[in-house]
């Protein structure tokens, strides 16, 4: 196969790690690439390609570092997948446009619009369509030459057809397309199921040029024959009749005469994966313990405890992955001699990309004898291959604070706070890296507290950053999902909005009685403390802003508005004496100490929702953010005078909403979090007197 260099576009040849790549004006880094869609390797197995918010970014497997950024323009990238000879590569984005580009120009070849793969999108062997599976659940084959929709597949009538298409694949030959839908019962907000149709996990077989189903299983983690003749995947055992079915067995299916012509009982646990050997003769799954079936005995050949993800070499030996408990590796071993072949350690792409890289690594090697997997001793000829981590944020709000004028702090994809060298563009170090926090903050005095919630038993923990070991407080929130939080600048209080209109506010030094706030109806958007800790200010979805003694537990005022709005952004000015809104159509400053109106500020036409706010150190400037509306390319990130409501500058950067803003402690540089993914620096020197 030709070896299909991406184009390199947008590198900057002085910065290899792609923070400052087709930076938007004023932006003097991006941290983070992007909220993560797929990752494929290409059919060669040198390159792999990335959907991000930001675009497409190219990785070069053997260094793992970036070697282009495609897309740019809009970003927003959720599916990808190569044609069968990595000649071109199809893309779909949010704004629902799927394009197939040349690999080795970059150039577009095809634009379809009006079609979504957000969930799926698959290229056919035979270069010819594209299939795409929506939000909506809905699978439909495109015809590459003429751009069109050429067929919609059949999946029977169904009350609800939620976004629940879990795999999409055409058969090795180009003409059939699989895919598994999970058809999960849908609940009303009263707990009532919406879908008393459904069926649970299906895999169906269709033609993809009628839509016509022709294979319909009980089914689920299905691989076709290397002839495309057979489809297996894992189903349930039909004799036991199981309400909460567990799909330990292994269906067969002859897809071109429609029949099932073996089922394997065997397996005491989810079968996770199957596998058919290049010859056809035989059939592996896995459980955690790998089974191989004789395909026309239907006798179970061996089993193989401790064996996940099996997969065959093109002579037919029998390989198969292991992952060591509470490690990032991956291992693939043979597993008829015991031997381990090589280790990979997951990172950027996450454990889709380290399976892929790891079997066609595996592929490549040659076969010669290495560690026995009875032994405990490490043996060097075991090839190890590392894939680089890179920091990712938790969607949909990075959350960025600033710890001093060279330092930035923001959430970690997964666990930890990530600690940023601003003016290196790197990260510096992660703190709390076991723990999973939801929110943190920086004090006055530079010290920091994060909020460690645990889903389960509805825990909160709050920690002082700089003694790990043991959380400072502990108690009970019973306010969960989706909950807005946010500390007091004191570092006294943690206030927590919930979806039904209390808020709840706990003084960490005598955390057993909250103060409950009682007074809106409905889900609470925004809380914001005043410098003092004395007052909250809250928005909600009741159409109201609120201003809260704390220490009394009472309200203090309705915010006045000239018409109901929802805030679902809201900030105190440094000195506290002015409290910024931000809604539909306008930005409103009130007086924190008349609550009165002092200004109104309409938003531009293109941009009107206007919801992230904050004040510069000096309390003259604002900073607003918009978040996307149809039509929309980049957002608008806006500086205004405090004084005069006067827009001074307007920076445009992010593919999607900002989240939120924060000015450096000496007013020299913005931070803006995206729903994108990552986090930009502006320089905002040249548009404000700091």
């Amino acid at each position: 196969m030709q070896n299909r260099r991406p184009a390199p576009l947008n590198v900057g040849l002085e910065d290899p790690t792609g923070t400052t790549w087709a930076l938007p004006e004023g932006a003097s880094a991006r941290l983070g690439k992007g909220d993560r869609g797929d990752v494929k390797l290409s059919p060669d197995g040198t390159y792999f390609a990335a959907a991000s918010g930001v675009g497409l970014w190219w990785y070069d497997v053997s260094s793992m570092l970036p070697i282009s950024l495609w897309e740019t323009e809009r970003g927003l990238i959720s599916s990808v997948d190569f044609s069968h000879d990595g000649k071109w590569i199809v893309i779909d984005n949010w704004d629902q446009v799927i394009k197939v580009l040349d690999v080795q120009t970059g150039e577009g070849i095809y634009q379809i619009e009006g079609q979504s793969g957000f969930a799926h999108i698959a290229f056919s062997s035979n270069g010819k369509w594209i299939a795409t599976a929506d939000m909506n659940g809905v699978v439909k084959v495109l015809d590459v030459q003429r751009g069109v929709c050429l067929a919609q597949m059949d999946r029977g009538a169904h009350e609800l057809q939620p976004n629940d298409i879990s795999q999409l694949e055409f058969s090795p030959d180009g003409r059939l397309l699989a895919a598994t839908a999970q058809n999960p019962e849908v609940y009303s907000p009263d707990d009532q199921v919406l879908n008393p149709d459904t069926e649970g996990y299906q895999t169906y077989v269709w033609h993809p040029e009628t839509g016509e189903a022709i294979v319909k299983f009980a089914g689920r983690d299905f691989a076709f024959s290397s002839d495309s003749r057979l489809l297996a995947g894992a189903a349930a055992d039909e004799t036991l009749n199981d309400a909460n079915r567990i799909d330990r067995c292994v269906s067969v299916w002859d897809v071109t005469i429609g029949k099932r012509i073996a089922q394997f009982i065997g397996h005491s646990d989810w079968v996770n994966a199957v596998a058919f050997s290049p010859c056809g003769q035989f059939l592996a799954s896995s459980d955690r313990t790998l089974r191989e079936w004789d395909l026309e005995t239907g006798a179970q050949r061996a089993v193989y405890p401790n064996f996940d993800d099996p997969f065959y070499l093109k002579d037919g030996t029998l390989y198969a992955l292991v992952f060591p408990d509470d490690t990032d590796t991956i291992e693939t071993w043979n597993v008829e001699s015991g031997e381990k072949r090589l280790e990979i350690s997951d990172g950027i792409g996450g454990i889709g990309l380290a399976k892929s890289l790891a079997i066609a690594y595996t592929h490549k090697q040659p076969q010669q004898s290495t560690q026995k997997r009875s032994s405990e001793q490490v043996d060097s000829s075991i090839s190890r291959y590392v894939i680089r981590r890179e920091p990712r944020f938790p969607h949909p709000d990075p959350l960025a604070i600033w710890m001093d004028d060279q330092t930035l702090a923001s959430r970690s994809m997964g666990r930890g706070i990530i600690v940023w060298d601003v003016p290196q563009k790197c990260v510096r170090e992660t703190l709390m890296a076991d723990e999973n926090i939801h929110s943190f903050t920086v004090l006055p005095d530079g010290k920091m507290l994060a909020n460690s919630a645990v889903f389960l038993d509805d825990t909160t923990k709050v920690w002082d950053v700089d003694y790990p070991d043991t959380p400072i407080v502990e108690f009970r929130a019973n306010v969960w999902w989706e909950r807005h939080e946010v500390f007091s600048t004191t570092g006294e209080y943690l206030a927590v909005g919930s979806k039904d209109g209390p808020v709840y506010v706990w003084n960490l030094n005598q955390p057993e009685h909250p103060i409950v706030l009682t007074g809106h109806t409905d889900y609470i958007y925004t809380l914001a403390f005043s410098p003092d800790g004395k007052q909250l200010v809250t928005g909600s979805d009741d159409e109201t802003a609120r201003l809260w003694d704390i220490e009394a537990g009472k309200e203090i005022s309705i915010l006045p508005m000239d018409e109901p709005r929802i805030p679902i952004g809201a900030v105190f000015s440094p000195c506290g004496k002015i409290i910024a809104g931000g809604m539909n159509n306008e930005i409103r400053l009130w007086c924190a100490e008349q609550l009165t109106t002092l200004r109104t500020i309409p938003q531009p036409e293109n941009s009107r929702r206007t919801y992230a706010l904050a004040f510069s150190p000096c309390g003259k400037y604002l900073a607003s953010g918009t978040w996307w509306e149809r039509g929309m390319e980049k957002m608008a990130i806006r500086l205004w005078e405090v004084a005069t409501g006067e827009n001074i500058h307007t920076f445009w950067g992010h593919n999607s909403d900002v989240q939120s803003l924060a000015f450096s402690p000496d007013g020299t540089l913005l931070a803006s979090s995206s729903f994108e993914g990552t986090i930009l620096l502006w320089d905002v020197k040249p548009f404000i007197n700091v």
